[in-house]
């Protein structure tokens, strides 16, 4: 019975998402979205009773599954139906997963330490399930919604008074001119420019840009902090002090940032509301379309602000990401301003400003009103990426009481905020948890090569099939999603996927380094591209993930050779895939090598914008990473070499009851198969929400998809990065 709940919502959810990549699909309104969903339902449970020979099971579980999408529907009433049934199967199948894998351990329970490792696999199995609804429901809330509002017109009045702050470090002149001359013809009566040079040693770098604001006339100001401590956050501190007083709302603009001089004129006016805490418009980038790499890195952070700040804008849960952002003054010194102990300071600080009163609103505009550039090196886009990544953790450990349900909370978020912001951090956790399950995945592999068994929960045969549907579509959605809201071409959006998988590594490292420590140097790390291309500089930059992708790639082929079969070959297609997320990262590294430089490119070559970098002891990190990968295998295959092979006794392999034309009377029983366990069956991975079995976008989002964003948001985040300002 277990078994056909399971197929009947794996196939309902592969349906469901197949369906939904149709262009305009998800937002059909009821008349069309109410047969469409019927017919998924249906072709359901006709599948599932072909493949399970019980005639009934389809037709119950068909009525099962149409009551779960009307529950679904009735809690999410704004979604339209299609995106609804979507949500609600994915949902049961994660469910139905996750209890036929309770069964199948007790089942087979053969002492503590079993009992010990199947418990936590199948933790991580739930955590992965978790955070791939998490993506699931980002993009179904922006896809699926009915009438998903736009931002909202802001408010005619008196325009207020903003300050522009523009933080440098070490930057070219003509970097930081384009800029500035950019912000002197803003289309908008009351504002100023604060250029804040934050302890460059040399003062042939930074006089030149004091000189340049001479130039451009009274509104532009010019500090230079020497020895300042706190980092960008700490300089950003002092600057607001010495603001005038007429100063109603700061903005932030990157160094490199060109701004549309229509930006304040369009965004201002939205403090003419009281409530208005920030405005936060969405980021963008320039000079990317001549190289397929680029164009695969500029989608990757797209998704973040296409999909994730639209998604939380839905439920006033934005971040403020710096760079083309507004705060009220006011509001920002009630917080008691930036946190020079957050890497990401700008993120954790519009938590505490929605967290002021439940009247607090942020306001995101998804007009790009300006443009930067992105990393021009892939060492510099990993950097970037585990700032980014470790800011998430450094949020969450700091707030975690206040974010996590049935918790006594100080902070007066909503429910729906603490949601948001929690599932902004832990997101970054699903390329920690790719890392776990390429290591389970590998030492599985080399067990079934050596045909030994594993103290984990055994699962073979078809039902393998089921971590496969579940990572398929949740590639599907991740591309759906990008195409859907960037309008990208498929190549675009699978090199976007690559950029995500690319930088797992260096995420899942973040983790461990926001876990293991509090602080973290903000070490100022340049976004350039140094020299010609190589290809050792390209493997180096990517050592420890190809490392990784070998050791995966020779395990399977042990594994399929030594041990050829269905299971051995599904558990090989998930390894690969692991392998092929690791790979992405030396793909990117060459890619990257090969951008050309375009005039502007050479100009940024000699910027050092403050992307942030891995702190001195990421070296040392990453080499215990891909030490411990090694290490467990070589462990594995000593203890696999000391011991003989292992003969377990025969198991039911099918825990349950019988299935659901027999419980109800409406067919006879059949002789149940009992099996015994292959010599390598294999555990069954989780779906986790970047590159485990139901790999879904990450921040990034992440990817995600990551984006992020990324991750993503990352994406990033992933493609839902939830970090992704500053």
């Amino acid at each position: 019975m277990l078994i056909e709940i399971l197929t009947f919502f794996a196939v309902a959810s592969a349906l469901a998402t197949l369906v939904c990549l149709a262009k305009g699909v998800p937002a059909w309104p009821w008349p069309a979205g109410v047969p469409a969903a019927l017919v998924v339902l249906a072709a359901s449970g006709l599948a599932t009773a072909l493949i399970s020979g019980d005639p009934f099971a389809g037709k119950v579980l068909g009525v099962v599954g149409l009551v779960i999408w009307a529950a679904t529907w009735l809690w999410l009433r704004r979604w339209q139906p299609l995106a609804a049934l979507m949500f609600g199967m994915l949902i049961m199948a994660a469910l139905s997963y996750i209890v036929y894998a309770c069964a199948l351990t007790a089942v087979q329970i053969s002492g503590a330490m079993f009992l010990v490792a199947s418990s936590l696999l199948l933790l991580l199995e739930l955590f992965g399930l978790f955070l791939s609804l998490s993506y699931a429901f980002e993009i179904l809330d922006v896809l699926g919604r009915r009438g998903s509002p736009t931002t909202p017109p802001p408010p005619v009045g008196p325009p207020p008074f903003v300050a522009l702050q523009v933080p440098t470090y070490d930057e070219p002149v003509e970097i930081v001119r384009a800029t500035l001359e950019a912000l002197a013809h803003l289309d908008y009566p009351n504002y100023m420019v604060q250029v804040v040079d934050n302890n460059t040693p040399d003062p042939e770098v930074w006089k030149p840009l004091q000189k340049i604001c001479e130039e451009l006339g009274p509104r532009f100001h010019f500090i230079h902090l020497e020895d300042w401590p706190g980092f960008k956050a700490g300089a950003l501190n002092e600057a607001t002090q010495r603001l005038p007083a007429e100063v109603e709302v700061i903005g932030v603009v990157d160094a490199d940032y060109v701004v549309l001089p229509g930006w304040l004129a369009g965004t201002a006016p939205h403090f003419g509301d009281k409530n208005v805490a920030f405005v936060q418009a969405a980021q963008h980038y320039r000079d990317w379309e001549d190289s397929p790499y680029l164009r695969g890195l500029f989608y990757s952070y797209r998704y973040f602000f296409d999909v994730s700040l639209p998604c939380r804008a839905h439920r006033n849960a934005i971040i403020f990401c710096g760079t083309l952002g507004l705060i009220r003054r006011s509001v920002l010194e009630a917080v008691g301003g930036w946190d020079p102990s957050c890497i990401t300071e700008d993120a954790e600080c519009s938590l505490r400003i929605l967290a002021l009163s439940p009247n607090q609103v942020g306001v995101y505009d998804p007009r790009p009103w300006g443009a930067g550039m992105m990393p021009l090196s892939f060492d510099g886009l990993k950097k970037q990426r585990f700032r980014w990544a470790l800011g998430g953790i450094q949020i969450l450990r700091a707030h975690w009481r206040e974010l996590v349900p049935l918790m006594r909370h100080q902070l007066r978020l909503t429910a729906a905020q603490r949601m948001h912001y929690l599932l902004g951090s832990i997101q970054w956790f699903g390329d920690l948890l790719t890392s776990f399950f390429t290591l389970i995945l590998i030492v599985t592999a080399l067990a079934v090569a050596t045909h030994h068994s594993l103290p984990l929960r055994q699962m073979a045969g078809t039902v393998l099939v089921v971590p496969v549907v579940f990572l398929m579509t949740g590639i599907l959605r991740a591309l759906w999603a990008l195409r859907r809201t960037t309008h990208c071409a498929w190549g675009d959006a699978v090199r976007a996927l690559r950029v995500w998988f690319a930088l797992s590594w260096v995420v899942a490292l973040a983790c461990v380094r926001g876990l293991v420590k509090q602080g973290a140097a903000f070490l100022r790390t340049s976004k350039v591209k140094e020299g010609s291309g190589t290809i050792w500089r390209a493997l180096r930059q990517s050592l420890a993930e190809s490392f990784i992708a070998l050791i995966a790639v020779l395990a399977v082929g042990a594994m399929v050779v030594r041990s050829p079969g269905l299971s051995t070959s599904l558990l090989g297609l998930l390894l690969l895939f692991e392998a092929f997320v690791y790979a992405s990262a030396r793909w990117a590294s060459a890619a990257a090598e090969k951008v050309a430089m375009t005039p502007a490119r050479q100009e940024f070559m000699r910027s050092a914008q403050n992307t942030g970098d891995r702190p001195s002891r990421a070296p040392v990190l990453t080499a215990v990473g891909a030490g411990g990968v090694a290490a467990a295998v070589i462990a594995a295959l000593v203890a696999f070499a000391g011991t003989a092979p292992a003969t377990p006794a025969p198991t039911n392999t099918t825990p349950g009851p019988p299935n659901i034309g027999v419980l109800v009377g409406a067919s006879s029983p059949t002789p149940t198969a009992t099996a015994s366990p292959s010599p390598s069956p294999s555990p069954s991975p989780s779906a986790s929400a970047t590159a485990s079995p139901s790999a879904s976008a990450s921040a990034s989002p992440s990817a995600s998809a990551s984006p992020s964003p990324t991750s993503i948001p990352s994406p990033s985040a992933t493609p839902s990065a939830s970090s992704a300002g500053g």
